[in-house]
């Protein structure tokens, strides 16, 4: 087998073992195998052989447009003759094969089409089997196009040489097949993806940990105003979202040692006259403000003491009912200061409780804070954070501007219990955790992105404690590459060595082509070549 690369960046195949063709065709005449299922003979269509001289060897192009990625294979090409041509042609939106379309071969000389060659469908999902019948001998360029729809993928594979008899196609150089074979069949059957490496913007992280926290402007604790017990009524429970003012629940306060009934009906009645008079306060001098005798600061500081007096009645009357009757709705009413979401509930009816317990916890349900700590070697590097990122079962999640989040504070100075620094950053709750107090491991910005040779993390398999990916270096032939890693940002990780740009290696599925350079028949189907 002898690989080519062409100017375009195309590669080419040509499998020059004597048998190899010949055998393609021969499984593809006798295989059992119907045509929806997964047996792979890269012959013409029906097992009938074009070529009657099996000394033919196959010629291969892998090449990728915006949309498609094509992977052909057919005899060379002899004048007067027709050379079966195997199209697979993969959906690079999902690696999968294309089901329907019109596929096109065409050769031409100076942008002049002199033949086309046209089939309407796939013979089998993802395969196109065209016959190429070229008239005259000589050098053309060779192009394929995908029509899907009102999209036309356009694969110009380069130079071709149409021979002018079978003799002159013998005797083609070539060496033994090393590649690692992973079918096309296999991939369009499993998940499987490739991409190219290419410079990316990628930004320097250290690593720490994180814990998911309310924003210090979006959440408030509700805590016991008195000791006192939980008055037997319904109380508002987690998940709970509550407007400002909105009652959590009912306290029952402790009377005093030295409370009695006679002292309960004082201090009501003081209360009492005390509101009286600030009513007719406000009163006055609401006429006297409209007659301007007075400035409006008399009325409204006259008004503040009325809210005053009437909150003493209420709490003297409650007092007094609650002695006298024990009744649960004349204690106090403990109110969502802001509006929110009832993240925690720390008390159940009945229960007996100390002034100042925190008994409900409000959050916006908007936001979240990941408060992170960083070992303290990193402390001088978290005022030029951007944001952070870590791992999630769904895969790498970044926070960061590009993503609505932002880094809200950092530490100017370490920790000396914990010899840590911090940076919090502020997500919303759609994008990232949002059970409070959970912690996990966070790895946080610390450089602005500079350009770096990057491919996704979910290339990199650990292969004996070493690093290594599957290059593609063509339709169903794969390489082993070792590579030394460098800067790993979100789900993209910078390769220092062992690839070069435009090397397009297997992002989804590598483990299962590492079991296929194992000679894992497990995984796949039986493929004749």
């Amino acid at each position: 087998m002898t690989t080519m690369t062409t100017a375009k960046g195309t590669t080419m195949r040509i499998d020059s073992r004597p048998w190899a063709f010949g055998l393609a065709l021969l499984i593809s005449a006798c295989s059992d195998t119907p045509s929806g299922g997964h047996g792979h003979d890269h012959g013409p269509e029906g097992g009938h052989a074009a070529h009657e001289d099996h000394d033919a060897p196959a010629v291969v192009h892998t090449d990728f447009s915006e949309h498609t990625e094509l992977f052909v294979e057919f005899s060379p090409l002899v004048a007067g003759q027709t050379s079966p041509f195997a199209a697979h042609v993969t959906r690079l939106s999902d690696f999968k094969p294309l089901t329907d379309g019109r596929l096109d071969v065409l050769l031409q000389r100076e942008g002049r089409t002199i033949a086309r060659f046209r089939v309407n469908e796939p013979t089998r999902p993802g395969i196109f089997r065209p016959g190429v019948a070229p008239r005259d001998s000589g050098e053309f360029d060779l192009t394929i196009e995908v029509s899907l729809g009102e999209v036309t993928a356009r694969h110009a594979l380069g130079k071709v040489r149409v021979f002018p008899s079978k003799e002159a196609i013998r005797g083609l150089a070539g060496h033994p097949e090393g590649d690692i074979q992973y079918l096309k069949e296999q991939q369009w059957d499993n998940l499987f993806a490739t991409v190219p490496a290419k410079s990316r913007p990628l930004r320097r992280s250290v690593p720490g940990f994180g814990t998911v926290t309310a924003p210090a402007d979006g959440a408030a604790t509700v805590r016991a105003p008195a000791d006192g017990y939980i008055a037997n009524a319904p109380l508002i429970q987690p998940g709970r979202e509550v407007t400002q003012g909105t009652t959590l629940g009912v306290l029952i306060p402790r009377l005093g040692d030295q409370s009695d009934v006679g002292s309960l009906m004082v201090a009501l009645e003081q209360a009492r006259s005390r509101l009286a008079l600030a009513e007719s306060d406000v009163e006055r001098l609401d006429g006297l403000l409209a007659q301007g005798a007075i400035p409006e600061r008399r009325l409204l500081e006259a008004r503040e003491a009325l809210d005053v007096a009437q909150a003493e009645f209420r709490a003297a009357r409650a007092r007094a009912e609650q002695y006298e009757s024990g009744n649960a709705e004349a204690g106090l009413a403990l109110r969502a200061p802001v509006a929110g979401e009832v993240v925690t509930t720390n008390v159940s009816p009945g229960a007996f409780i100390k002034a100042g317990e925190p008994l409900f916890r409000i959050a916006a349900p908007e936001r979240r804070w990941l408060a992170i700590r960083i070992p303290e070697r990193f402390a001088g590097q978290l005022s030029r954070s951007s944001g952070a990122w870590l791992d999630q079962p769904e895969g790498p999640l970044v926070l960061d501007a590009h993503h609505s989040a932002r880094v809200v504070r950092f530490d100017s100075a370490v920790d000396p219990d914990t010899r840590t620094a911090g940076v919090t950053v502020e997500y919303p709750t759609e994008l990232g955790p949002t059970l409070l107090g959970a912690r996990m491991a966070v790895h946080v910005f610390t450089e602005p992105a500079s350009l770096r040779l990057a491919i996704p993390r979910s290339s990199v398999i650990d292969d004996d404690g070493r690093p290594v990916v599957y290059v593609q270096i063509s339709g169903e032939s794969f390489e082993r590459r070792p590579v030394e890693l460098g800067v790993r940002d979100g789900a993209w990780v910078e390769v220092q060595q062992g690839l070069n740009a435009g090397d397009r290696v297997v992002s989804e599925g590598a483990y299962l082509v590492k079991l296929a350079s194992a000679g894992g028949g497990e995984i796949g189907h039986g493929h004749a070549h």
